[in-house]
């Protein structure tokens, strides 16, 4: 249909797969789609208000996108003012009284009709934000939200004005293009490689306000969370409690694993047997039969938030655990036994650092799966449980100066470390690593590809080191819990081969089967979707830590 605003908030159709926004934000369009926000782009989205049933769905993306950016513009004005005001109650006499800043604070929150500490945290933005020229900047042209603006002014305050400015000003390319969660890791990796220290130095602060939090939800349920944890303890924690709760699933209570986790947090806490979720279970069986068999329309289909599909190499080692935890249903009453919890921090950990931190010889940072970046000495600390643990795969992966995968290859021995070894150990292990070169090429060889429809768990586990996230642009999903999706159907005659597989969360899954979505792979890891209004996003994965 023919554009409905004249300066045309829509994107011109470019092949098959229309024009493509990928993650970096790169973008072009019609001239609206890609103008500067200012009175004249707030004058076209206004004209929009009472003609949106005219516009195309692309059309709409466009009003959205502009609507975001003269937002992000006025948003810099206001914090300008605020950094304005604050300098002039800064430049004030002290005196005896309140001191400048609480006296701002409090004009402000009278002003803006805000709270005491919420005015206080808006002045504390405004600073950190003009500290980072190429951040304000990017905010006033309507290249970043105010999200991200907070997030660049918060990752990179425990560094000086020289190093946060360098950081900032190469984190522009790329910052539009990423979720807030994608922008802090990589802010993060970057701090850490500039000042190894800083993070653990907020980290140390920090920990000064550890605490268990509670607050009502809005719904008239509540939350309980712990703040300012040790990283490497609580993730002991969040994967101990998976582990029990995919224990539960396998002794036949219902409810999808967000739920089952729920109930075991909330057991372990309150000090009961974790037998009574069981217990309850079959109190419900006798009131109502059909209520201990009812599930969660999704409970069937749901992974856990680090399990393992059936298709990875560890599932059979999860789902052997959970064999083993079975509770005994043999006492001919119908109701469950005893459940013997596994004991001991259970469950599975990706954890990707470099060598040289691994050896004690760097202190550079690595990455933990559904956590983010992680210094070294948390790297570290985390290795060194696993060190302990029986049945631990370990794994090299070979990286270009980039961080992206070339190579690879698993061993069940431990590298020498995680302290300075002798030379001597470090090549021995290296020479007994059989390495595996990865084709990232605009070919395959099929090398990997496994004859049925399941991969083999050797295929599975370099899909998932191709993209270890979802690869939907945006998500963060470990591939661990992903499914292994065909891109060309196996019974349509598509390959099960690293050049027709993806990791994809059940939530994308599902919505690349209908209709108006598409994926293609137009290279080995890189996937290009197409959403149902007509515009395409590119979706790569991370580099790995190098």
């Amino acid at each position: 249909m023919p554009e409905v605003i004249e300066a045309g908030f829509t994107h011109g159709m470019d092949g098959q797969f229309g024009p493509v926004r990928d993650r970096r934000g790169f973008e072009a369009g019609g001239p609206a789609d890609v103008l500067a926000p200012c009175s004249v782009l707030a004058e076209l989205t206004g004209q929009a208000r009472d003609r949106m049933g005219e516009l195309s769905d692309d059309e709409l993306v466009g009003i959205m996108l502009a609507a975001r950016r003269v937002a992000s513009w006025q948003t810099a004005l206001e914090l300008e003012a605020v950094n304005e005001l604050a300098a002039r109650r800064m430049a004030e006499p002290i005196g005896s009284g309140p001191q400048p800043g609480e006296r701002a604070a409090a004009e402000l929150a009278v002003a803006l009709t805000l709270t005491g500490r919420a005015a206080e945290g808006l002045m504390s933005l405004a600073l950190g934000i003009e500290r980072l020229a190429p951040v304000r900047d990017a905010l006033a042209r309507g290249e970043i939200d105010l999200g991200r603006a907070k997030v660049l002014a918060d990752e990179l305050a425990g560094l000086d004005t020289q190093a946060a400015f360098c950081i900032a000003t190469a984190m522009m390319i790329s910052a539009a293009g990423l979720t807030s969660g994608q922008l802090r890791d990589r802010l993060r990796r970057k701090v850490l490689a500039v000042d190894p220290d800083a993070i653990r130095r907020r980290q140390t602060d920090a920990r000064a306000d550890t605490r268990v939090q509670a607050w009502n939800e809005s719904s008239g349920n509540a939350a309980l969370a712990g703040r300012e944890l040790p990283p490497a303890e609580m993730l002991a924690a969040d994967r101990h409690i998976s582990a029990l709760a995919r224990a539960l699933k396998a002794a036949g209570v219902p409810g999808t694993m967000h739920q089952l986790r729920a109930c075991v947090f909330l057991a372990l806490l309150s000090g009961r047997d974790p037998a009574t979720i069981l217990d309850y279970q079959a109190r419900q069986a006798d009131d109502d039969p059909d209520a201990a068999t009812e599930a969660s329309p999704d409970a069937a289909t749901e992974a856990s938030p680090d399990a393992a599909t059936e298709s990875s190499p560890d599932a059979a080692t999860d789902r052997s655990a959970a064999q083993h935890n079975r509770p005994d249903q043999t006492d001919g009453t119908g109701r469950h036994g005893t459940l013997q919890w596994p004991s001991g921090p259970r469950g599975s950990v990706n954890l990707t650092v470099p060598l040289s931190a691994w050896l004690g010889l760097t202190d550079r940072p690595g990455q933990v799966a559904g956590f983010g970046p992680a210094d070294a000495w948390t790297c570290r600390d985390i290795a060194a449980s696993l060190a302990q643990a029986k049945g631990v795969r370990y794994c090299m992966t070979v990286t270009s100066p980039d961080g992206q995968p070339v190579g690879h290859a698993c061993s069940h021995t431990a590298p020498p470390g995680p302290a300075p070894p002798e030379p001597n150990a470090v090549a021995v292990w290296l020479s007994q690593l059989k390495v595996t070169w990865l084709n990232r090429g605009e070919g395959c060889s099929h090398d990997l590809e496994t004859a049925g429809y399941r991969p083999g768990g050797r295929l599975a586990h370099f899909v998932r080191l191709l993209n270890p996230t979802c690869t939907a642009p945006g998500c963060r999903r470990p591939a661990v819990g992903c499914d292994l999706d065909h891109l060309q159907p196996y019974d349509q005659g598509g390959l099960t081969c690293s050049c027709n597989l993806h990791p994809c969360c059940r939530r994308h899954h599902r919505l690349k089967q209908q209709p108006g979505w598409r994926v293609e792979m137009p290279r080995t890891g890189v996937l290009l979707w197409r959403m149902p209004h007509g515009r395409s996003y590119l979706g790569m994965a991370d580099p790995y830590p190098v």
